[in-house]
């Protein structure tokens, strides 16, 4: 018999186009009964209310859709709340607001399920299930935002949330927990809550929140939360993860004198390694742990990938431009030597850290010879820092024999050698140091360039007091030169980077103070300011006071130092209003009403954009939309302000190439400007800075033609290409690691050290400071994934490297990666990607992110998988 239908609105049939609702006899049955319920209520009939609640808790197991009580009663909510106005106070009158709270939910106004369930029993709200506790904390949230405003009291809405939390935790819902205690400042709250099996859940998921903090009190708070729930349940490797985020004195020392097993702890001494954080001496007793926090072990596992991936053998600079493809140029006699400079470079960059190469370790036909005696020589000899990276026995070795020459050039390029292959190792013997303070004796000025150069590379990050004097008193001496001064205040920032330093701070401060003005309109001047930003790298509100004390010095540096102190104080942070503030700077009109050119000070707008980069760089979203921001400024800007483009857009994208800034700075060097296209051209480098690129390497020996006439250009054409093929494809520049939560301060430093130099790309890279690309020395770091056994030795296994995929909140375990490729390690992982164990053999001594050096161990409850043999196939008849 077919189902009878009826119509759900008589007055839906008289009015043409409005659908009409039909119900089911089973569906109007329902309807009916639910009402009939609603008339009885309305009689204060207790029993019809338990009945009306009966009938929609069962219709709300599943809330996929709105289910058919909640459609039905739309017509009786208002019945039912004009009937509860009416009623006196009563446990009927309670039991009522309890089911308008579940109602509410759907037909209610802002924060009617919790006005209702405030007046209700408080008894049974919990059982109606996620989808309402989720509505009423949200309803929460905004209630309590509104009573901060108000300063009133919350103790009922946190006795609420004392009621929810544990609903969510128990129900495998922990992002809506962790959502709720934020919106009431009651985060650590969640650490009673955590164990062993939502640990991962609950870290993971408070972690990516961290970008989105909107002061440094919540990023605190935040921090602390995960680093305490972490120590809980001893979960020391990320614990150390977040104290490195901390950066706060005592954090990284408290998890490792809590951890006591020693293979955990070597873990944990390579992420300080990596981190190049130097921990206090009387924490680590055990020399095996001394070594890998040293990063002594570095070199020995980087070579070890060169010779595994079979790429250990030099490579010439005419390799990487692969000239024979390009079409040939005669050349002047004066280009020669910017040619050779150029191979120079490339050579360094390309052979970074493999110990030998093909120009300076030729004894038979020495590549000194076909530089100049002055600066190219000093580029020559101090790219054996960079072939040596790592590797102070070898470098030492290989550089002493320059030190014993009477040129101040080689010797000068010899100092800074000499810091480049200490950078990042901590040796107790200290050669760097006894070495460069010997040269900074010497009455030749460029050789104490050099050493301070040196000193500021080999101690980047340390934090030496005993280096603190010596180089305050270069640079307050106003008798030296100005660049060494300069050099001097940007060794000072490195090696005491994101520290904080008053005393360096103040003396750099006075220097430019007393300086006289014709000193400081020199280009090389601009280091002064950076010096002063790195000492307070990544520290927010703490360089408030500095940047207030320059506004005392009458120079138009003040306003340089200023931008600069500000964009690396909030680096990395996202911090919007620091963005804006910076981009004010950028917005400045360019005339008057009659049309006049107004005298702009370009430097300031450029250094501007720089850092809006570097506060955009550490989170995607944050990078994207401020890419969309350059792409405007390079549509109404002036040509002065777009030169700073191609630069921000590599800062944001470095050792990244992806198509869509490649293409703009393809496009940017093809510019008629020529200072804009300069820079395109070295940004192209820095984009895919170790990735061997191919696109990336067309495209710059198409530019290697382009600029067969300039040689400028091909100089900067052919730095780029060493950058691009850097390490051979082992290194990388990317200052962000660990999912891009960690961010390592001396990368940082080392590539806005470089950076600020190319906003001057003609008095300075182009001129006598070219040396400044060894600032870029200090950031490089192989992008390898080594597994290792309990004693430190290379343990082979299936690894899968793909694209990352975030799977924050999702429900199980799902897949982190996509696309991914199987490989025995170790492996090479790139930007945007992340590794995985191919199978459960094996298993990392704490659960980590897979990167660097990660050390396994057996996994007890591994069942190897046993193949089922193939049956044969059997024919038969019938």
């Amino acid at each position: 018999m077919e189902e009878k239908k009826v119509s759900l609105d008589k007055q839906a049939q008289k009015k043409p186009g409005k659908q009409v609702v039909q119900l089911s006899e089973q569906d109007l049955e329902l309807k009916n009964r639910l009402e009939q319920y609603v008339e009885e209520i309305i009689q204060n009939n207790p029993e019809s209310l338990e009945k009306l609640k009966t009938e929609v808790r069962s219709a709300t197991t599943s809330m996929t859709s709105v289910p058919k009580p909640f459609k039905f009663l739309k017509e009786s909510y208002g019945k039912l709340v004009e009937f509860y106005n009416g009623l006196e106070t009563s446990r009927f009158k309670k039991q009522l607001a309890d089911f308008l709270s579940v109602l509410a939910m759907t037909y209610g106004g802002d924060r009617d399920s919790l006005l209702y369930l405030q007046e209700g029993t408080l008894e049974e709200f919990k059982f109606w299930g996620h989808e309402y506790l989720s509505h009423l904390a949200a309803n929460i949230g905004s209630e309590f935002q509104i009573r901060l405003q108000k300063q009133e009291g919350a103790d009922d809405l946190l006795f609420l949330v004392d009621e929810i939390i544990p609903y969510f935790m128990d129900h495998n819902s922990e992002h809506d927990a962790i959502d709720l205690l934020s919106e009431v400042d009651q985060l650590q709250k969640i650490e009673q809550f955590v164990n062993q099996v939502n640990i991962q859940r609950v870290l993971v998921y408070l972690l990516s929140i961290v970008p989105f903090c909107s002061d440094q009190d919540e990023l605190d708070t935040l921090l602390v939360t995960a680093f305490n729930i972490c120590m809980k349940v001893n979960e020391y490797t990320n614990a150390l993860r977040i104290a490195l985020r901390i950066d706060k004195p005592g954090k990284v020392e408290q998890v490792f004198e809590a951890c006591q097993d020693a293979i955990i702890k070597k873990q944990l001494a390579f992420q300080l390694a990596r981190h190049r954080y130097q921990i206090d001496e009387g924490i680590i007793n055990d020399e095996t742990l001394k070594k890998i926090a040293a990063n002594q072990y570095l070199s020995q596992f980087y070579i070890n990938l060169a010779k595994d991936l079979e790429v250990l053998e030099p490579k010439t600079p005419d390799q990487v431009y692969k000239a024979h493809l390009e079409e040939k140029n005669k050349e002047a006699n004066f280009e020669q030597i910017q040619k050779n400079l150029a191979a120079t470079y490339c050579n360094g960059f390309v052979n970074a850290g493999f110990k030998k190469d093909a120009l300076m370790g030729n004894k038979e036909n020495p590549w000194l010879n076909n530089v100049k005696n002055d600066h190219t020589a000093i580029a020559a000899v101090a790219s054996i820092g960079l072939i040596n990276l790592w590797n102070i026995d070898n470098g030492t070795e290989q550089i002493s024999e320059y030190f014993d020459l009477s040129d101040i050039y080689t010797r000068a390029g010899g100092c800074i050698g000499f810091g480049l292959f200490c950078s990042g190792i901590v040796d107790e013997n200290q050669p760097a140091q006894a070495m460069l303070l010997a040269q900074l004796e010497s009455p030749e000025v460029q050789v104490k360039i050099g050493a301070v150069m040196g000193l500021g590379l080999a101690y980047a990050g340390s934090a030496r007091v005993e280096l603190q004097e010596q180089l305050i008193s270069v640079l307050i001496e106003t008798a030296d030169s100005v660049e060494l001064a300069a050099m001097a205040a940007l060794s000072l920032g490195l090696i005491f980077v994101g520290k904080c330093n008053d005393e360096v701070a103040n003396a750099i401060v006075q220097t430019m103070l007393e300086r006289p003005e014709s000193q400081l309109d020199i280009s090389i001047s601009r280091y002064f300011a950076v010096g002063l930003g790195l000492l307070y790298l990544g520290q927010a509100e703490a360089a408030d006071i500095v940047i207030e004390s320059l506004a005392v010095i009458p120079h138009k540096i003040s306003k340089y130092a200023k931008v600069t102190l500000t964009s690396l104080a909030y680096a990395s942070t996202g911090n919007v209003l620091k963005v804006q503030e910076l981009l004010g700077y950028c917005s400045e009109v360019t005339s008057d009403d009659k049309g006049t050119k107004i005298d702009k000070n370009y430097e300031l707008q450029q250094v501007a954009i720089l850092g809006i980069a570097l506060i955009a760089s550490s989170e995607d979203v944050g990078s994207e939309m401020v890419y969309r921001i350059f792409q405007h400024i390079l549509q109404f800007s002036d040509v002065e302000v777009k030169r700073a483009i191609p630069l921000a857009v590599a800062l944001i994208n470095i050792s990244n190439p992806k198509i869509q800034p490649m293409d703009l700075l393809l496009k940017l060097a093809h510019d008629r400007d020529q200072e804009l296209s300069y820079r395109a051209t070295l940004s192209m480098g820095l984009l895919g800075a170790g990735t061997n690129n191919s696109r990336i390497a067309d495209k710059l020996r198409g530019l290697a033609v382009y600029f067969m006439n300039d040689s400028n250009g091909l100089f900067l054409v052919r730095i780029a290409q060493g950058l691009l093929h850097m390490g051979k494809g082992l290194l990388t520049l990317q200052p962000y690691y660990s999912d891009k939560f960690l961010m390592n301060k001396v990368a940082i430093a080392g590539i806005i050290s470089f950076l600020h130099g190319c906003l001057d790309i003609k008095n300075l890279i182009l001129e006598k400071n070219h040396t400044l690309l060894y600032y870029l020395g200090i950031a490089m770091y192989p992008r390898m994934f080594f597994t290792l056994n309990d004693n430190l030795e290379n343990l082979p296994v299936q690894v899968r490297v793909g694209q990352a995929v975030d799977a924050v909140g999702q429900a199980g375990k799902p897949k982190r990666i996509t696309g991914f490729q199987t490989h025995t390690s170790p492996v090479i992982v790139s930007a945007g990607e992340r590794a995985e164990l191919g199978n459960d053999e094996y298993m990392p001594v704490q659960d980590m992110i897979l990167e660097n050096f990660v050390i396994l161990k057996k996994n007890p409850d591994y069942k190897p998988e046993i193949e089922q043999p193939q049956r044969k196939k059997t024919s038969f008849s019938m």
